[in-house]
């Protein structure tokens, strides 16, 4: 009797222990539901995304800033646990048939930023699967457990059609990349010849004009101590006129310019040396935004 009862107890402590493992592996898998897999586009002339989030679980976006290559980041919303590790990849969606394939295309990293994982290459790959229907799969890791998070997609090719137009009127430069720049200048150069830098100006010039709150662009222009402090203080005036020439060319309003210069007086590195008198001649452009 007592044996019967010891089989008996066996048997119910197996059987609440599949049905508690079935009903756990289920939590640990989740899917966005159909009517929230429509990816999200967002953005403005700075800031371009594509994302979808998963209930209080977890948002997966791909982001581009001006002046940055995009990324697709994973950011886990709960802050009961802290993450460990995520894996991306592609997978066959539901609507698909049984011989489609998925591009191979997997992100894995265990470099957790607060709670926020980052991913800098493949992303084109990854936006070309989105835009043929494919879905992601994330697997987050918990250390000892894992979720895995199924992103649906639905009308892909429009959103991923509008994402890109989003990135293609970005600003080519961001505001810590347009904020002050220094050209350099050849002995006795006067104008802007490498072409980096008329490139440069350009992109500059439509920076500010997508960004409504610089209101005055500083050009200071300077040189070596080769020759006399007159002719120096001419040549730094050519040099910074000639800069401010060519962002009035690439449609700045010269009312937002103030140009000076100072000739050989405020060297930033010693002109006893090639590489110090390299440094000196040169033009510093400088943007100032308006106070708050």
């Amino acid at each position: 009797m007592l044996n019967c009862f010891r089989q008996f107890c066996i048997f119910i402590l197996f059987f609440y222990t599949l049905l508690f493992t079935q009903y756990s592996n289920a939590e640990r898998n989740i899917q966005q539901t159909y009517e929230n897999s429509t990816w999200q586009v967002s953005g403005d002339s700075f800031f371009c995304q594509l994302s979808q989030t998963i209930d209080e679980y977890a948002e997966l976006s791909v982001t581009s800033r001006a002046g940055e290559p995009q990324n697709l980041s994973l950011r886990w919303l709960l802050t009961d646990r802290e993450i460990t590790n995520v894996q991306v990849f592609t997978r066959r969606a539901d609507w698909q048939s049984a011989q489609t394939i998925p591009p191979k295309i997997m992100f894995n990293s265990s470099e957790i930023e607060q709670q926020q994982v980052y991913f800098y290459s493949g992303i084109a790959s990854l936006l070309r699967a989105i835009k043929q229907g494919f879905w992601l799969d994330a697997i987050v890791g918990f250390g000892d457990e894992e979720l895995r998070l199924t992103f649906a997609n639905t009308f892909s090719d429009n959103v991923i059609s509008k994402y890109q137009d989003c990135r293609h009127q970005l600003s080519p430069l961001s505001w810590d990349q347009a904020r002050d720049h220094e050209f350099e200048f050849e002995l006795g150069e006067r104008i802007v010849r490498k072409q980096a830098d008329i490139t440069f100006l350009k992109d500059l010039a439509r920076f500010i004009a997508l960004d409504p709150s610089v209101e005055k662009v500083m050009i200071d222009g300077h040189t070596d101590d080769v020759g006399s402090p007159l002719a120096n203080r001419l040549l730094s005036k050519e040099r910074a006129d000639d800069v401010a020439a060519r962002l009035v060319e690439f449609g700045l309003p010269e009312s937002m310019l103030e140009v000076r210069a100072h000739g050989q007086r405020y060297p930033v590195a010693n002109n006893s040396t090639i590489l110090g008198k390299s440094s000196n001649r040169r033009v510093l452009v400088r943007l100032f935004r308006r106070s708050n």
